[in-house]
């Protein structure tokens, strides 16, 4: 493998005319990162007036001599910087007036920008943008053209860029000042330019160096990988799949962190165990990471295959993150609810299951997610734990795309596992707060959703998020009696409290009716509490219009037999009406978060 290295200043790239290929990537960086710290590390280097300056090594840059110009395979975004910083040194120099010598700086800097050739009579950029994203910008900032052309998000970071450039540099306000600079960063910055003899050698150096810590992430690895392997025939193929990719990720706006993506897409479908961000490239130019994803013999159908769970884990990231009704996957919305909106842990599940696995397959599996996470997060077990759980399943569940066969699995693993757990969950949700379903949005879920458990209990429609998303919390036991004054059962202000925060005094209630509660605080009296049943038969939620013991419909009705069969009955309101209420609460959990349809307390633990 022939491999020409040269260090070169600024000044000598006009000894090249690069090419950036349609496959490559598009501009990211921005002006208050990536380009902010290319000036201030060039800042930290220069010395204003100063006899000797020291240098600055900017990177290196890969390229192939395709014949006509060189195609840069690694380097773009230095060399597309470099750029607009030319553009910006020429068109602040223009503003000023120059003397012959000033003006040698000036010639200097476009014969960098571009070429004139007699023959043809054309003008030729240094560096020209193929990728799609980039719709001729460039070219036209280098011709000193106003551009008025398709906006995409590559040019509003060249344009922006561009301008955090020129308001840096107008820091050097005096000519020579300016000029001094622009002699520094012409001659003193220096480049590594590596010319390969071949497509195929550049793309195995550009492995090589960024395998080495130098450069792109793991997400930009794997591209590269791709296109080492594939046949340049397919590189249109490759180079449309990726944009693809991009696109699925932009859609659920998680393309700023791409890895998290390809972490879990490698976990759930590949990779045993828990996988590092700084680990991911690693492991997949690893013989075992070759051996498995094939990538290297089936480049474009590992690109696919990629490419189709991206779209999978953007509808499931924007499903969890939807916080209101009418979604596709509505289980996987409650796992938002429940597990909270940021949450992907369950993805290392879903991304497991066969490319071919539907809606109702995918949402199957999300319902049993929900009810894992209910119970996990009721004990308060840690994320991390999690973790190690879901990796661990996936591998059982990978390739699935039956119901069936789904089934089968949880029943292997999360039922076994919830199973060893429900006796803690018992003793401890008896006498729990509602405190550990913090944030508020995750409590009305949790109260919503055994509100439901009711309504269909009762033949009664269902409710969803729309509506109990704009109920408030009411505590029964009030959270600011009048006067300070308690119950006299209580022995102390801490156990009245302890009492106030218990799930079985809380209940869902519209805001009208709950400022009409409000009123009733005075626990002196003895009728707070049937004052407060008035008012909670006006309510349209059934847990909470049933606290008025003298509520009912009919004769022998569904909602009638389910306030006997479960007594949920309360002429007074005392610890006991608590610790009887939480029991009632505990016997619907059951029936709410199901697992593969079975209650956990009635499961046959011998089978």
């Amino acid at each position: 493998m022939k491999i020409d290295a040269k260090v070169q200043a600024i000044s000598k790239l006009k000894d090249y005319f690069f090419l950036v290929p349609d496959y490559q990537r598009e501009y990211v960086w921005t002006p208050d990162d990536e380009v902010e710290q290319f000036l201030i590390d060039i800042e930290n280097e220069y010395i204003p007036k100063a006899n000797e300056q020291r240098t600055y090594f900017l990177g290196s840059i890969i390229i192939v001599n395709n014949g006509t110009c060189f195609d840069v395979v690694d380097g773009q975004q230095r060399l597309t910087t470099i750029m607009l910083s030319l553009c910006a040194f020429r068109d602040l120099l223009k503003e000023k007036v120059l003397n012959s010598a000033q003006k040698n700086y000036l010639q200097t800097i476009e014969n960098l920008l571009y070429n004139f050739d007699i023959e043809s009579g054309e003008t030729r950029v240094r560096l020209e943008l193929q990728y799609e994203e980039s719709y001729d910008y460039l070219t036209t900032l280098i011709q000193g053209q106003s551009y008025d052309g398709t906006q995409s998000p590559s040019i509003s970071r060249m344009q922006d860029a561009y301008m955090k450039i020129r308001q840096h540099l107008r820091m050097y306000d005096d000519t020579d000042v300016l000029i001094d600079f622009i002699k520094y960063f012409l001659t003193r910055i220096e480049l590594v330019v590596i010319e390969s003899q071949d497509l195929s050698s550049a793309l195995k150096i550009f492995e090589t160096i960024n395998q080495r810590g130098v450069g792109l992430n793991a997400m930009d690895l794997v591209k590269n990988l791709l296109f080492c392997h594939a046949k340049e025939s397919d590189f249109a193929k490759i180079k449309d799949i990726w944009k693809e990719i991009i696109q699925h990720l932009q859609d659920c706006h998680e393309d700023q962190n791409p890895l998290r993506f390809l972490r879990y897409f490698l976990v759930a479908r590949y990779y045993n165990g828990i996988l590092r961000e700084d680990d991911i490239y690693k492991w997949i130019i690893s013989p075992k990471g070759k051996q498995v994803t094939g990538y290297e013999t089936h480049p474009v159908e590992f690109a696919k295959e990629i490419s189709c769970i991206s779209k999978r884990y953007s509808d499931l990231v924007k499903a969890t993150e939807l916080q209101q009704d009418g979604g596709e996957y509505p289980h996987v919305t409650n796992i938002g609810f429940i597990n909270k909106y940021k949450s992907r842990q369950h993805l290392i599940l879903l991304l497991s299951l066969g490319k071919m696995a539907d809606t109702q397959a995918i949402e199957y599996l999300a319902e049993q997610i929900e009810s894992f996470f209910f119970y996990s997060a009721t004990l308060r077990i840690q994320a991390k734990n999690n973790e190690s759980l879901f990796v661990q399943w996936a591998e059982k569940f990978r390739g699935l795309t039956g119901k069936e066969a789904i089934s089968s699995v949880v029943r292997s693993t999360m039922l076994p596992y919830l199973l060893n757990i429900v006796g803690e969950f018992k003793a401890e949700f008896l006498k729990l707060s509602h405190g550990v379903y913090n944030p508020l949005y995750r409590l009305r879920y949790v109260l919503g959703k055994i509100e439901n458990t009711v309504l269909e209990k009762t033949n009664l429609p269902r409710s969803g998020h729309d509506l109990y998303n704009g109920l408030q919390i009411e505590h029964i036991f009030p959270q600011t009696p009048k006067n300070g004054i308690i119950p006299s059962e209580f022995t102390s202000e801490e156990e009245y409290y302890s009492y106030v925060y218990r799930l079985g005094n809380v209940t869902l209630l519209e805001g009208v009716v709950n400022q009409a509660v409000n009123n009733y605080n005075d626990l002196s009296g003895k009728d707070w509490f049937s004052n407060k049943q008035q008012e909670y038969g006006k309510s349209a939620v059934c847990l909470t219009k049933l606290l008025d013991n003298k509520f009912a419909i009919g004769v022998n009705t569904a909602l009638n037999r389910f306030r006997n069969d479960y007594r949920y009955d309360f002429a007074e309101w005392n610890k006991a009406a608590v610790d009887n209420r939480q029991k009632i609460l505990l016997n619907l959990v059951f029936d709410t978060w199901r697992i593969d349809n079975s209650r956990l307390d009635q499961v046959n633990q011998s089978e």
